[in-house]
């Protein structure tokens, strides 16, 4: 069976485990310590990773934070959410390693919550996505699930690729709000799934660099519904921020 998540220890970047699955990354799962409210987090039917054991047999390990990892279809990390541990994992050579645990259970602090419709994401994205406008068709909320996974996803992005003066080509036609635009907005830079930006203050710091592309560039809207660019506001305020940014908007 195929693994669906992984421990890393932030500290060391050592692989802990694997998980067919877990609960609690939303962060509806609570821990009471005495007044204090915790994240419980879940894993099913957990086994540590061979090199871990190896490494703890050799000396003592302590683990404090964690990157809790979503796999793909070929168990490689394609993102991750930080938890840190209310108390400190500690292994040595002593420690039992079971080859199975049942359940594996963490409490801590969740840095960020998934939603349950990026939860949903996560799981479309454990192959890649062949085409651009897989999210036509998702609610609002879902759109905002797919914005979440876009900008923490780790898979192949073209970030390494950043270019200036560059011509990007904007399918509008399922353009109907902001949470759209952005999910074309990330396909028409960076493909299939691609980030671009979830709001304004985001889409401004993605126009400085390391999200694939540097203004100044050209964006072409394509199949552009007019009445919606001439009367939403935030389309206003889109078009503001892009030409602070130097990008030159082409409706064709």
């Amino acid at each position: 069976m195929i693994n669906r998540y992984s421990l890393v220890d932030d500290e060391s970047g050592l692989t802990i485990g694997r998980s067919l699955d877990l609960v609690g990354l939303t962060g509806k799962l609570i821990e009471t310590v005495g007044d204090e409210n915790f994240h419980k987090i879940m894993l099913i039917h957990f086994r540590y990773n061979v090199e871990f054991v190896a490494y703890c047999k050799e000396k003592k390990f302590s683990i404090n934070n964690i990157e809790i990892t979503i796999l793909d279809h070929e168990e490689n990390s394609i993102g991750s959410y930080y938890f840190v541990l209310r108390e400190p994992l500690s292994y040595n050579r002593f420690t039992e390693f079971n080859e199975v645990l049942t359940q594996f259970e963490l409490v801590g602090d969740l840095s960020q919550m998934a939603t349950e419709e990026s939860m949903l994401i996560w799981n479309m994205r454990r192959k890649p996505l062949a085409k651009t406008n897989e999210w036509v068709g998702l609610s609002l909320e879902q759109r905002i699930g797919w914005l979440e996974v876009a900008r923490l996803y780790r898979g192949t992005q073209l970030h390494s690729q950043e270019r200036q003066n560059g011509i990007y080509q904007m399918d509008a036609t399922n353009i109907e709000d902001s949470s759209s635009f952005y999910c074309a907005l990330g396909e028409a830079i960076n493909g299939p799934g691609g980030y671009y930006g979830f709001n304004l203050d985001s889409l401004a710091d993605s126009l400085c660099g390391g999200f694939g592309a540097i203004a100044p560039f050209v964006l072409v809207l394509q199949n552009v519904n007019h009445e919606w660019c001439s009367n939403d506001s935030y389309f206003q305020q889109l078009k503001e921020v892009l030409a602070d940014g130097n990008v030159t908007l082409v409706y064709s």
